[in-house]
C-alpha cells in the first residue's frame, strides 16, 4: 500500500464509529458454492441518479452498481475501512485547501466507456446546480463558489472544481473541512455521464429512474427491474476489480410483511435479512445457536421520529393545529417511548428523547456523554399535556376541546408491525391529550409521496441515517432551506440557523460541540420533531455466506465481496 492510501485509511478510520467484523472468509479446506447467486429482499427505488440520492434503498442499490473514489467495508478489527476505489491516489495541500484526485486508468462504464476526471467534474457541479436542486448539494458547499453558485448568487465557472487531465481533477475548498473526505466518499458524489443524461433529456427519457437509460461503473449492473416488485443486479464484466467480485446475480425482492421475509430466511430463500420484526430475536435463537444462521447485531447512528406538517406554503396539516410549538410538544411528549421499545422493539433499541443519537462525536467526544437528552427534562417539566395542548389551541383560535380535534398521519403498504404501531399513536394520543387520530393508508410508495408532497398529514413517521460521524448530519437537516427540508416538516427557526451556521465553520471543537447542544435544545423546546427511537440493527445471514460487511455510515450493508460456501 502506498503512502498516499494509507493516508487516506488514516484520515478516515480516525474519525468512524466501530461496526461489525467482516463475516469470515472461507478458509482453504471449505468448498465454495458452484452456483453463486445472491437473494435479498429490499424496499423499491424512488430513483437511481446518483446526484438526487436520499432513501437508505437508494444508497443501498446504488452503492453496489456504481462507485466513487472510495469504497468502504468493515475490517476485522471492527472498524469502517474506506479504500481508494474510482481514485489511485489522491493529495491536499499543505494548507489543507486543495483536494488532487487520480484516477484509475482501468476505471470504465458497462458499455466500455473509460470513466474520466469530466465525469467527475460534471458530477460535482450537477450536485449543487440551482436548477437541480438536489438535496445532497449542501455536502459540496465547502468547495470555495459552490454555495454561492447553488444559491443563483456567484457564476458556475467560479466554483473551485478543476478539470486537470485526463485521470486528475482538483477541488478547493473555502476553508479547512476535516469531515471533506467523508463527504465526497457519498453516493452524490459519484462519477456521472454527462452525454447520456443530455440525450435522456432530448428524447424524453425518464432519467430519473428508468434504469435501461443508465450505465455503470460499480462491481454490478442492473439487468431488470419489475416496479414495487423485484430487481436483478448481475456482475459488471467491465468493472475494473471484478476478479475480487465473485456474485453472479443479485435477486432483490421487495417483500413487505416481516412474517413472510422470516419464512423465506428459514426455507433458505434469502441469503441476508436486516430484521424488521425484532420478536424473531428470540425465536431464531435455536437457529443461531445450531450453525444455521450467522447472527449480527449492530448500534446504528440512526433515529425514527415524527415529522410535524409546518411548512410555510402548507396551512398547518389538514387540522389546520400543525405551526403551534405548544401542540406539537405536548404530541411529541404524549408518546412513551419505554413501552414503544418493549412492545415493538422487543426492547433492543434506545429509546430516544433527541435528535443526535449515541456514538455521533465532535473531536474526540460524544455529543449525548456531554449533555442531557433535551426530551427528558422538558417531560419533567410538563406533566399535564392536555393543558399544554389547549393552551396550543387557544393560540390558534381554535374554540374546542382536544376531543374535537382529529389529526391524519400517512402510511403506505401497511404490514402487521406498522399497522400495529400506528394504532398505538392512536391510543397514546387519545390517553394522554384527549385527540383523535385518522390514519390514512396508501398502496404504495408513489402514491404516499404524492400525498406527502400535497402536505395531506399532520404528521408521519421518518427516518434518517446518519451519513457521517459528525451530529450535524442530523442537525443541518431542520435548517431553513436545508434540501431535505421540505422531507422534515418544514421547520424553521432562525436562531437554530445561526447556532448551525457558526458550528459549520468553527475549527474549535468544543465550541461546535456546544453549539450542537444548544441548538438540539431549541429544535426539542420547540417541538421541531419528535424522535422516538434509536436502532439498534439486528443482521442475520446464512450461515454459508461468507465475505459480508456491514459498514456503519453508507450502504448498510456491503456484498460486492461476498462468496457462497457450498450447502
Amino acid at each position: 500500500m502506498n503512502a498516499v492510501s494509507r493516508k487516506l485509511l488514516s484520515v478516515l478510520i480516525a474519525c468512524m464509529l466501530l461496526t461489525v467484523s467482516l463475516m469470515p472468509l472461507a478458509g482453504a479446506e471449505e468448498e465454495y458454492a458452484e452456483e453463486q447467486v445472491l437473494n435479498l429482499t429490499y424496499q423499491d427505488l424512488n430513483l437511481i441518479d446518483v446526484n438526487d440520492v436520499r432513501n437508505s434503498n437508494e444508497f443501498q442499490v446504488l452503492t453496489e452498481v456504481q462507485e466513487g473514489l472510495f469504497r468502504t467495508f468493515s475490517s476485522e478489527d471492527h472498524t469502517d475501512v474506506a479504500v481508494l476505489a474510482g481514485a489511485e491516489s489522491y493529495e491536499v495541500s499543505e494548507d489543507g485547501l486543495t483536494y488532487t484526485f487520480h484516477l484509475r486508468p482501468e476505471c470504465k462504464w458497462s458499455d466500455g466507456v473509460p470513466v474520466t476526471a469530466q465525469n467527475y467534474v460534471d458530477s460535482w457541479l450537477r450536485l449543487i446546480d440551482p436548477e437541480e436542486a438536489f438535496a445532497y448539494a449542501e455536502l459540496a458547499f465547502g468547495i470555495a463558489g459552490a454555495e454561492s453558485y447553488y444559491e443563483g448568487e456567484g457564476a458556475r465557472e467560479d466554483v473551485a472544481i478543476a478539470l486537470i487531465d485526463d485521470l486528475t481533477f482538483s477541488a478547493t475548498l473555502a476553508e479547512p473541512d476535516a469531515a471533506f473526505l467523508k463527504k465526497i466518499g457519498m453516493v452524490p458524489f459519484y462519477p456521472i455521464r454527462k452525454d447520456l443524461i443530455d440525450a435522456a433529456k432530448e428524447n424524453g427519457g425518464n432519467w430519473t429512474n428508468d434504469y435501461q437509460l443508465h450505465v455503470f461503473n460499480g462491481p454490478f449492473v442492473i439487468a431488470d427491474r419489475v416496479l414495487e416488485n423485484s430487481m436483478t443486479l448481475v456482475k459488471n464484466e467491465e468493472y475494473w476489480d471484478k476478479d475480487n467480485v465473485y456474485i453472479t446475480q443479485v435477486n432483490l425482492r421487495v417483500v413487505p410483511e416481516s412474517s413472510t421475509q422470516a419464512q423465506l430466511m428459514e426455507s433458505q430463500q434469502l441469503d441476508f435479512l436486516k430484521l424488521e420484526d425484532i420478536e424473531y430475536v428470540d425465536q431464531w435463537q435455536r437457529y443461531v445457536d445450531n450453525g444455521t444462521f450467522q447472527y449480527f447485531s449492530q448500534t446504528a447512528p440512526s433515529v425514527t421520529y415524527i415529522a410535524f406538517d409546518m411548512h410555510d406554503d402548507a396551512n398547518g396539516g389538514p387540522s389546520g393545529l400543525m405551526k403551534n410549538e405548544k401542540i406539537r410538544l405536548a404530541i411529541s411528549l404524549a408518546f412513551d417511548r419505554e413501552e414503544y421499545n418493549l412492545l415493538f422493539q422487543n426492547g433492543l433499541s434506545t429509546p430516544a428523547y433527541s435528535l443526535v443519537p449515541y456514538g455521533m462525536v465532535v473531536g474526540d467526544k460524544e455529543m449525548r456523554a456531554a449533555c442531557d437528552e433535551p426530551l427528558l427534562g422538558l417531560q419533567a417539566q410538563y406533566t399535564d399535556l392536555r393543558a399544554l395542548f389547549e393552551e396550543g389551541l387557544k393560540e390558534v383560535g381554535f374554540e374546542g376541546t382536544p376531543e374535537d380535534v382529529t389529526l391524519t398521519t400517512i402510511i403506505y403498504s401497511p404490514t402487521t408491525l406498522t399497522t400495529n404501531i400506528n394504532e398505538w399513536y392512536k391510543q397514546q394520543l387519545k390517553d394522554k391529550i384527549g385527540l383523535n387520530l385518522n390514519v390514512e393508508v396508501y398502496p404504495d410508495t408513489s402514491t404516499w409521496v404524492s400525498a406527502r408532497n400535497a402536505y395531506q398529514y399532520d404528521f408521519y413517521t421518518m427516518g434518517w441515517f446518519g451519513d457521517f460521524n459528525d451530529p450535524i448530519t442530523f442537525l443541518n437537516l431542520f435548517t431553513t432551506g436545508n434540501g431535505y427540508a421540505r422531507f422534515m416538516g418544514g421547520f424553521s427557526d432562525s436562531e437554530y440557523d445561526a447556532l448551525i451556521a457558526k458550528a459549520s465553520s468553527s475549527q474549535d471543537d468544543a465550541e461546535r460541540l456546544q453549539l450542537y447542544i444548544d441548538a438540539e435544545k431549541i429544535l426539542m423546546e420547540r417541538g421541531g420533531t419528535a424522535p422516538i427511537y434509536f436502532a439498534q440493527n439486528q443482521y442475520y445471514s446464512q450461515s454459508y455466506v461468507t465475505g459480508l460487511s456491514c459498514p456503519t455510515f453508507g450502504a448498510e450493508f456491503e456484498f460486492s465481496r461476498v462468496r457462497l460456501l457450498k450447502h
